[in-house]
């Protein structure tokens, strides 16, 4: 493993909550199963219709830990306390997309609104650039624009908006924004 693999197994990041809170970021290990299990036994069946995999389903979020590679996707998880209120993950490209890596995340919604979605973020950026990634992808719901407002107030920029390309679970097709965070130019590192 290089080394920047073995220096991203301990990623640490602390914040204090508005509520006094300790939050602690870090990578997620293969003994937070059931925590994450919890994590996502916990949103709401608009939050779960969102996700590329049935994150409702107890068994298809423990496959997620248990075939754990943090070279092909990224699991950066927030806890507090022994809680764990959020996850964001790098999911990385391959060969001809080896340069990229597409965001996603979920906050508990006993937790938005709090900074942690981005310092979540930030970090995912950090590590990218640690990884010696170009660009981000993020894919967000057009019915989403605070979704969308988070995304540029970090420097994501919406390049593309996909008409109709995402599918509701009740049959309602939606617009997707492609959002795009560059990472290098031709001059060098942003």
């Amino acid at each position: 493993m290089p080394n920047v693999w073995k220096q991203l197994e301990n990623y640490r990041k602390l914040k204090t909550l508005p509520s006094g809170e300790r939050l602690l970021l870090r990578p997620l290990t293969e003994e937070d199963k059931e925590s994450l299990v919890n994590l996502f036994a916990r949103a709401s069946e608009e939050d779960l219709q969102y996700f590329r995999s049935d994150a409702g389903d107890p068994e298809v979020v423990k496959s997620w830990v248990e075939d754990l590679n943090l070279e092909e996707v990224f699991p950066l998880v927030a806890m507090v306390n022994d809680k764990m209120v959020g996850e964001a993950t790098l999911h990385f490209g391959e060969h001809f997309h080896r340069h990229l890596a597409w965001v996603r995340i979920f906050l508990d919604r006993g937790y938005r609104r709090q900074g942690i979605g981005t310092l979540m973020l930030r970090c995912l950026i950090d590590i990218a650039r640690r990884v010696g990634l170009q660009q981000l992808y993020a894919e967000v719901v057009l019915t989403q624009p605070q979704v969308v407002k988070a995304f540029e107030n970090l420097g994501f920029r919406h390049e593309v908006t996909l008409e109709d390309y995402f599918i509701s679970d009740d049959g309602e097709t939606l617009d997707m924004a492609i959002m795009v965070f560059w990472l290098v130019d031709n001059s060098g590192v942003f």
